[in-house]
């Protein structure tokens, strides 16, 4: 049997996506928050001659080309290759736009002198080490001292053992205890503990109790932590012999004490800023979406340079690379046109949609998911995620991520449905309002919940308390 085979040259007409340079950057910029693209902004002007920053226009100025506004009503993945293949007609351009500079709009929003109210405060490692050297003299003392502070973890807990100092400095292991012991009563008290025990043994140390009851928290530090955090108030009496009164008041004085020293005062000096990427004003009894066009810098167009594309005793080969480098200008230009269009879209369908919770609260927080804003506004899901992925905005209700406003629900007796952030904050209610010696159970308050009218289950109950790191019943306990 033979067989033959023949090639044949066959022609067809296929639709696919091609991820361009241009098309990976528009992707880019729509997911970068607004503080990092700012950055971003910057490494552009540094390496794009033509692109330069308008001293002169302040923060007041927008982001928004007037010239691309048509452009910016599309989406980046949305545009096929074709989109793109062609140069820009720079001077259709600069005959349209003048200096090329984007267009601006004055902003209510930013103060006479805003550096004026930066303000620095020394952190805590900063702190530590001026309270340091005003207790020991010595400068070997201060060595080993300003070395345990650099051990000292975001918790305020000593991240290494006193032998791996002694070790690293060369001195003897009494040496750093005797350092550490000087460290343990600075300002927060605790500062430098080695584990959970002594950090709480410390505090206890440092206050002002009745000799009987220290000794008896500090008995309860040094055994029963576990018991203490189960409410397993009858072991801790019977091992400790104490009264259950006196129990009660040492449980009431460890359950005031601070287990991470650190939290509170290591950030003074590490500020995380965050901007917000709109505005949701309410004017005349409806809710606006204003863009933060105060947040990047005004961008324009070098004129030096531009003018090298009109004269024609220029060099060819510098008149190809200012070309190229003003095509991608333009090209930065739209994107983050575009960009801007995309989150105050996706902003104004949450807005539209959050009504009852910027009026009356987290109650009244509706379940929205992005397809249901993807579907609305014509975009595609992954579009709306990186369009609210580290994007704020500035409510009346306060300062919230996008990425809030989004969330499953639970079916109530009318048929709706209620977000799950409202029914989680429902059950907050429940507890902090419950009898400690008392508490409500997963299936109570399964039950109480029913009969509000929001259906939902024992497991989600539960699930719900878990996430808002609510310990069981029997762990909330107080007699």
């Amino acid at each position: 049997m033979r067989y033959e085979m023949s090639l044949t040259v066959v022609q067809q007409q296929v639709q696919r996506l091609v991820m361009t340079p241009e098309l990976r950057q528009a992707i880019q910029l729509l997911q970068l928050p607004t503080m990092e693209l700012g950055d971003y902004l910057q490494e552009q002007l540094l390496q794009n001659p033509l692109l330069e920053a308008d001293a002169d226009a302040g923060p007041g100025q927008g982001v928004e080309p007037s010239q691309y506004e048509e452009l910016s009503q599309r989406e980046a993945i949305s545009e096929g290759p074709a989109a793109r293949e062609d140069p820009l007609d720079w001077a259709q351009y600069f005959g349209e736009a003048g200096d090329g500079s984007w267009e601006g709009r004055p902003t209510e929003r930013q103060d006479d002198d805003p550096v004026a109210s930066i303000r620095w405060e020394p952190g805590m490692v900063e702190a530590l080490r001026f309270e340091l050297r005003a207790s020991v003299d010595s400068p070997r003392a201060q060595r080993i001292g300003d070395y345990l502070l650099g051990c000292i973890d975001d918790r305020g807990y000593l991240a290494v053992s006193v032998d791996e100092v002694a070790r690293a400095l060369g001195v003897d292991a009494q040496e750093v205890l005797d350092v550490l012991r000087i460290i343990h009563n600075l300002d927060p008290v605790g500062i430098g503990a080695r584990d959970l025990r002594e950090c709480l043994s410390l505090q206890i140390a440092a206050l002002a109790l009745p000799d009987e009851l220290r000794r008896l928290a500090l008995a309860i530090v040094a055994d029963h932590l576990e018991d203490v955090a189960a409410g397993r108030l009858g072991r801790i009496v019977a091992s400790t012999g104490a009264d259950c009164s006196d129990v009660r008041a040492a449980l009431g004085v460890i359950r005031n004490l601070n287990p991470r020293p650190g939290s509170g005062a290591l950030g003074r000096s590490e500020i995380s800023y965050i901007t917000a990427d709109v505005f949701v004003e309410r004017v005349d009894g409806e809710y606006l979406v204003i863009p933060n066009d105060s947040a990047l810098p005004r961008l324009m167009i070098n004129n030096r340079y531009r003018a090298l594309l009109t004269d024609p005793t220029a060099d060819a080969a510098a008149r190809e690379f200012v070309r190229e480098k003003l095509n991608s200008a333009l090209w930065l230009v739209r994107a983050l046109a575009q960009r801007r269009t995309t989150i105050t879209r996706v902003a104004e369908c949450i807005v539209r949609r959050q009504v009852g919770f910027l009026e009356h609260g987290i109650m009244w927080l509706q379940p929205m998911t992005l397809k249901d804003v993807a579907a609305e506004i014509g975009v595609h899901e992954s579009t709306v995620s990186r369009a609210t992925s580290g994007k704020y905005a500035q409510t009346p209700r306060g300062l919230f991520e996008l990425k809030f406003f989004f969330g499953s629900g639970v079916t109530t007796d009318g048929g709706q449905l209620a977000a799950a952030e409202s029914v989680r904050t429902l059950i907050r209610k429940m507890i902090e309002a419950e009898d400690p010696s008392q508490p409500l159970s997963d299936q109570a308050i399964t039950e109480k919940l029913d009969e509000s009218g929001v259906k939902i289950s024992r497991r989600t109950v539960a699930k719900y308390r878990e996430e808002l790191m609510i310990p069981a019943s029997a762990a909330r306990r107080r007699l």
